[in-house]
């Protein structure tokens, strides 16, 4: 009888049961479609955020969904953009921050000075090509 016992301890897990259910990816996706935030996501299905990058590493489903969330997320926020653009009311600089830090967004690059830079070493190879052809000329 002991050895009976032994075995359901064993089979028994422990800790706290997962709040993880096949629903989840579904509602990360409507979520984020709304605009919603890891944050704000997790505070509506009761989970820190802890819980939430763990279940991205765990659970290929709902990484795949996440990928597919952060999309819908970031085309949720550009048509706001969009539909925004003429209103008087907005705080551009609010919105470039926002868009920033929520997405990665930066202002574009400066080309010119790569174009430069490509123009000068163009100019060097033009001059070293012509210094081999008087070489060339000489012996």
């Amino acid at each position: 009888m002991k050895s009976q016992s032994k075995k359901n301890v064993e089979e028994k897990k422990i800790g706290r049961p997962t709040d993880y259910h096949d629903d989840i990816p579904v509602l990360l996706i409507e979520a984020m479609r709304n605009g919603k935030s890891v944050t704000r996501f997790c505070a509506q299905i009761g989970i820190a955020k802890q819980t939430f990058y763990r279940w991205l590493s765990e659970k290929p489903n709902f990484s795949d969904a996440f990928e597919l969330a952060k999309n819908f997320c970031e085309s949720y926020w550009e048509e706001w953009m969009v539909n925004n653009f003429t209103t008087k009311d907005i705080n551009s600089t609010l919105v470039k921050l926002f868009m920033a830090n929520r997405f990665g967004w930066s202002d574009k690059q400066d080309v010119k000075g790569d174009l430069d830079m490509k123009l000068k070493v163009s100019e060097e190879a033009t001059q070293i090509k012509e210094i081999r052809e008087s070489y060339k000329k000489e012996f």
